[in-house]
């Protein structure tokens, strides 16, 4: 089963129109990749392609537009090269890159790989590559910085949205890292949380469920058993938490007319219940009236200027690398748009974002 995206290393490969970026592509991928050609201005929309590198683990290299692109759609394709600097872990830069690069991999502090042709060999190159995110620090896991105790209780709904015969993805990765940390858990579901806590001998230290069904599980739990959903522990792996409590708790203040945007990091078909395009501005209209405006947008897609907007909600994004999420947090700070997500909204929504644990 191939490494979904948001846990794969984002490589991008930046340089001139015609310094070899195609060409290095190929080269470490061992595959024709992407096209090469001595005529400038081959590559317009970034290329991505998937591999395992030893040391590294799963990486996603990116072939990016030339940065000094004369052509007619010049300024488009330098424009879409200049989105990828939000979506990467590092880069390799090619020959001279310009500042309009430069300028933001140094903000970001990211890993920096510098290359001149003729390029050296493919191994000597994904060793450097290797060394090079040695030194990078490794993104927090879920439950970084918190005190699981040892026993967590995992309340899973599964309802028709819901893939068949399989887990949805915050699932499956909040359940390998409850065997990274050396902890346990019982799952269940909504119907059978009761019969789950009675067969245990005491309390769980945690319980973790989806953010929909929230207020019910809050009801069914003991006293003394800590509670968060999945998106809200994405929220703090990815995100910034403390940002996004602040962005749910701005739906006391919002006005009737409040215009807000969900930002979905998926790009499946929504269905008739779809928590992100249905559910969610349900209850946004309940709570604030008919008159707000709400828009989507989904998968890479991301408003140039999100100033317009009162809040952006985000869903947990588990499909998205952190740099993406940390950029769209910050891009929303620097317009003064309050930032959330899913699970805090709907914990906000139904009253209960002050008793849970963060």
């Amino acid at each position: 089963m191939e490494t979904q995206r948001g846990l794969r290393l984002h490589i991008a490969i930046f340089g001139k129109t015609n310094s070899g970026k195609s060409t290095l592509m190929n080269l470490l991928t061992e595959q024709t990749t992407s096209m090469v050609s001595p005529k400038a201005g081959t590559t317009t929309d970034p290329v991505y392609k998937n591999m395992e590198v030893d040391g590294l683990g799963p990486v996603t290299f990116i072939d990016t537009a030339g940065t000094a692109d004369e052509t007619e759609l010049g300024e488009a394709r330098v424009a879409r090269t200049m989105k990828v600097v939000d979506e990467i872990d590092g880069a390799i830069l090619i020959g001279e890159v310009g500042d309009a690069i430069l300028e933001p991999l140094a903000e970001k502090d990211l890993p920096v790989l510098k290359l001149n042709r003729p390029f050296p060999e493919r191994n000597v190159i994904l060793n450097a590559l290797t060394d090079l995110f040695k030194e990078k620090k490794k993104a927090p896991g879920l439950f970084d910085g918190m005190d699981m105790g040892g026993h967590l209780l995992f309340v899973m709904p599964q309802d028709e949205s819901a893939p068949k015969g399989r887990l949805i993805l915050p699932q499956v990765q909040a359940l390998r890292e409850v065997i990274d940390k050396g902890l346990t858990a019982t799952i269940c579901d909504l119907n059978t949380m009761d019969q789950a806590i009675e067969k245990l001998a005491e309390a769980p230290d945690w319980i973790v469920t989806d953010s929909q069904v929230f207020s019910e599980v809050y009801k069914k739990k003991p006293a003394s058993s800590k509670i968060t959903s999945f998106s809200i522990l994405f929220a703090r792996a990815k995100g910034d938490i403390e940002a996004m409590v602040r962005g749910a708790k701005t739906l006391r203040s919002l006005p009737p007319d409040a215009k807000i945007l969900m930002a979905e990091a998926c790009t499946h078909a929504p269905k008739e219940e779809d928590i992100g395009r249905v559910k969610i501005p349900a209850m946004l209209r309940k709570r604030l009236g008919d008159e707000i405006t709400v828009d989507f947008s989904r998968g890479l897609s991301f408003p140039e200027n999100v100033g317009d907007y009162d809040l952006i909600i985000m869903c947990g994004s588990c499909m998205f690398q952190r740099p993406v999420v940390q950029a769209r947090v910050a891009k929303a700070e620097e317009a003064q748009v309050p930032v959330t997500n899913y699970g805090l909204v709907i914990a906000e929504a139904k009253g209960i974002l002050d008793k849970i644990d963060l």
